[in-house]
């Protein structure tokens, strides 16, 4: 005698499909990496080119990024001043929407 090995799910009464649709599924695992993403800060870090642009993520190096500080190593006093003086708010606004979760107070350009 052959037992019925099929699983029945948990609270099935027997007529409802348990079938999914791979989109379906798909789109709510997907927004479930998206919102774990936004809550690692240490990803800040690897977004560094990406923020700053391909032309000037050669001459800067993200250093480190704790209690709110993000830590930026640039390669020469003048982009230095450039960073510093002129594009600090726009890379802190840019920094805070693609990281709506993660508190970021500040930046800091260091030469190195």
């Amino acid at each position: 005698m052959r037992k019925n090995t099929r699983r029945i799910p948990k609270d099935y009464d027997g007529t409802e499909v348990t079938t999914h649709q791979v989109s379906d599924v798909l789109t709510a695992v997907l927004a479930r990496i998206h919102e774990k993403y936004q809550e690692h800060p240490d990803l800040v870090l690897a977004a560094w080119p990406g923020v700053i642009g391909p032309k000037l993520a050669g001459m800067t190096q993200a250093v480190s990024f704790s209690d709110g500080i993000f830590v930026v190593k640039v390669k020469n006093s003048t982009l230095h001043s450039l960073l510093n003086q002129n594009e600090k708010p726009r890379i802190l606004r840019i920094l805070r929407e693609k990281f709506p979760k993660v508190m970021i107070k500040g930046i800091v350009f260091r030469m190195g």
